[in-house]
């Protein structure tokens, strides 16, 4: 059963009925999305911004030369842009310098000593430096100004990189109200200082900061909410040559194209850009934002699209290994972080890949790749569950690392990987003995009449949707299945439910048609995203499936059943009073192996499951027993997918008591 996460209904501080679906997302999450209440707090309350502001100003009127420094993800390379057109349009002698992945995260001795080279009397980083203390302190010897714009987390010690002026409204001496800022957001807001202007600045580069502010997957509230909004008002009619061709590039129309929002770009457009920095260079990106031709910005736009198709492709086939590698070894999914480590996988996918593996499991990850000497790893996790700390007790083993609370990198010599896991491991057992547990919140249980164009067009008022501010989720309870259909070739499907009184098509982009396990005449409880559908002037409701589960699913039973199960996969010790609940009697492997035969060769797991807990048989027990029948390859189970497959005739034939993972399972059964 795939990343079964707990599903948490958002509890209103009113219980009342809500005249629309609007009213009660906005109850249950308790916010105020009054855009007119709104507003960009004064750059100038930023901690070192007025020195920040005083230093470039001064290199601006002596005729100084400038290097931005950015980095190579869709947020540095529009803050890099942005900071690199005001400049320019300043008279400022400014130039831009963004390190390759092999370069690594950050200021590196090599690049400094290339801009050093060049006359520069100032850098100015963007979207990185708050963790490059040794590196300032060697641009500080080589007589150069140094100003560090950032957002990522000061690490743990607390102190700054000694530089001239280090603005980052993460750190513990700032005052600025609104902390979440992306890299380019702290640029926008360095540039509204400079100008003393907010308004102006806003329409100016609205655009390039809603961009990388959402590619960032920073939370789109406050004034990243503010920027957003502004940034995909002003969109359609940007003056910027390369984000129009890109934009034309990812499908928009830019005609009265309402499918312009913050999750539409996320999808289309911020990949493009992230990309050049994966498989070639971000300064194809930085090149196509700063196009002053359109024949330039046609054949960059186009590069990125074709090396966008190309990521995917590679994405699609390191996810293949992934799978094969948990297929040959399914315990690495039992442990509190899913660690998983190959050869030859490209540095600039692994990150992408850590999310999918989120996505599916649940689970904190690392994914790590072994380029002969060096590794390279991609973190991502879930709340309650930082990496920065994580990241920090393994330190004396790691060559570089940083990041946020929920996506993080490092890098470090193969040889100390070993260390690095069982640092990791020891880390999460100490101070996590039970892992939080991945969420779906849900705003609100939908009932038919819910189902109408008016209240979903409501939900607009909502948008932009995103990290903090997500789609609202709602919850179709007692739903059965009455048919279903694949769509683009079986990669996708469609199916439609009764719901109550009514009949409503689910679009399914998470799963192949084959692969999903639910058949006609099925209860199931569903999570959906509601939008409308529009063609040929016709408007539907459209429902997207989050999630699904058997109808009347106990999540709280199985939740804790399998922290128990992954607890006895990892070797620890259980309580004894747990026993009868986790050591199988014969009779129970038998009803198991029963259910599978009547149920079909090929059986989905959740259904197989669903039926054996129907018969007083706990999900800890079920997967012990699965195991148990696996050992005596009696069946198999493909895990990726959740079948299981029959491989012989009865199960009397083997004598079941011996089982190794039984015998496991009894002596892992603490004395009280």
């Amino acid at each position: 059963m795939k990343g079964i996460k707990r599903w948490n209904l958002r509890q209103a501080s009113i219980q009342e009925p809500y005249p629309s679906l609007t009213h009660a997302v906005i109850a249950a999450r308790g916010i105020n999305i009054d855009d007119e209440t709104l507003s960009i707090s004064d750059p100038l309350l930023m901690a070192d911004m007025g020195k920040a502001v005083e230093i470039i100003k001064s290199a601006l009127c002596a005729g100084d030369k400038i290097v931005i420094f950015g980095d190579y993800d869709c947020d540095g390379v529009t803050g890099t842009v942005m900071l690199y057109q005001y400049l320019t349009a300043q008279g400022g002698e400014a130039d831009w310098y963004i390190p390759s992945r092999d370069e690594g995260y950050g200021l590196n001795y090599k690049a400094i000593d290339s801009i050093a080279e060049k006359g520069t009397k100032l850098i100015i980083t963007v979207d990185n430096g708050i963790s490059c203390a040794a590196e300032a302190a060697y641009i500080k010897e080589k007589g150069i100004k140094l100003v560090i714009t950032d957002h990522h987390t000061v690490p743990l010690c607390g102190t700054v990189p000694d530089a001239d002026a280090v603005v980052n409204p993460k750190r513990p001496d700032d005052n600025s109200p609104f902390k979440e800022l992306a890299g380019c957001g702290v640029v926008l807001k360095l540039i509204m200082a400079m100008e003393e202007d907010i308004e102006g600045v806003l329409e100016q580069f609205a655009d390039l900061a809603a961009l990388g502010t959402i590619g960032d997957v920073v939370p789109l509230l406050g004034e990243n909410r503010m920027i957003v909004k502004r940034g995909l008002e002003i969109m359609p009619f940007t003056e910027n040559i390369g984000l129009y061709k890109l934009l034309r590039h990812s499908g928009f129309s830019l005609d009265g194209d309402n499918r312009l929002t913050a999750g539409a770009l996320s999808f289309t457009v911020c990949p493009r850009i992230n990309v050049a920095g994966r498989f070639a260079h971000a300064k194809k990106a930085a090149e196509l934002l700063l196009s002053e031709t359109e024949e330039l910005a046609e054949v960059r736009s186009a590069e990125l699209t074709a090396l966008n198709n190309s990521r995917r492709e590679a994405e699609a086939q390191i996810l293949t290994q992934v799978d094969s590698v948990i297929t040959k070894n399914p315990a690495l999914l039992s442990e509190r972080v899913l660690i998983i480590n190959g050869e030859g996988w490209h540095d600039g996918i692994i990150g992408i890949v850590s999310s999918r593996l989120l996505t599916r499991w649940g689970k904190p990850n690392i994914v790590i790749n072994n380029d002969g000497g060096h590794i390279r790893g991609s973190a991502r996790s879930i709340e309650g569950f930082p990496l920065v700390p994580l990241l920090e007790h393994c330190s004396n083993e790691l060559e570089k690392f940083g990041g946020h609370v929920k996506a993080a990198g490092l890098t470090a010599k193969i040889e100390n990987l070993p260390s690095i896991i069982t640092k990791i491991k020891a880390y999460s057992a100490e101070h996590f003995p039970e892992m939080p547990q991945d969420i779906l919140n849900i705003d609100k249980i939908l009932e038919p009449g819910d189902l109408s164009l008016e209240n979903i067009e409501g939900l607009k008022s909502l948008a932009p949707f995103g990290e903090g501010n997500p789609t609202p989720l709602f919850l179709m309870p007692g739903c059965v299945i009455l048919s279903k259909k694949p769509l683009k070739d079986g990669k996708f499907l469609s199916f439609n439910v009764k719901f109550g009184g009514v009949v409503q098509k689910i679009l399914n982009f998470s799963c192949t048609y084959n692969d999903f396990n639910y058949e006609n005449g099925q209860s199931a409880d569903i999570l959906v995203m509601l939008d409308i559908n529009e063609y040929n002037g016709v408007r539907s409701v459209s429902a997207q499936l989050k999630d699904i589960r058997p109808a009347g699913f106990n999540q709280d039973r199985f939740l804790a059943a399998l922290q128990t199960y992954e607890s006895l996969v990892r070797g620890e010790n259980i309580n004894a009073a747990l026993y009868a609940r986790v050591v199988p009697e014969k009779d129970d492997i038998k009803t198991v192996y029963d259910i599978l035969r009547r149920t079909g060769c090929d059986s989905g797991d959740e259904h197989v499951y669903t039926e054996a807990a129907a018969k007083g048989i706990n999900y800890c027990k079920f997967r012990i027993i699965i195991d148990i029948l696996s050992e005596f390859n009696l069946l198999e189970y493909d895990i990726i997918n959740g079948r299981i497959r029959l491989l012989a005739a009865g199960a009397g034939k083997s004598d079941l008591e011996s089982s190794a993972v039984l015998m496991k399972v009894k002596s892992l059964c603490e004395v009280i």
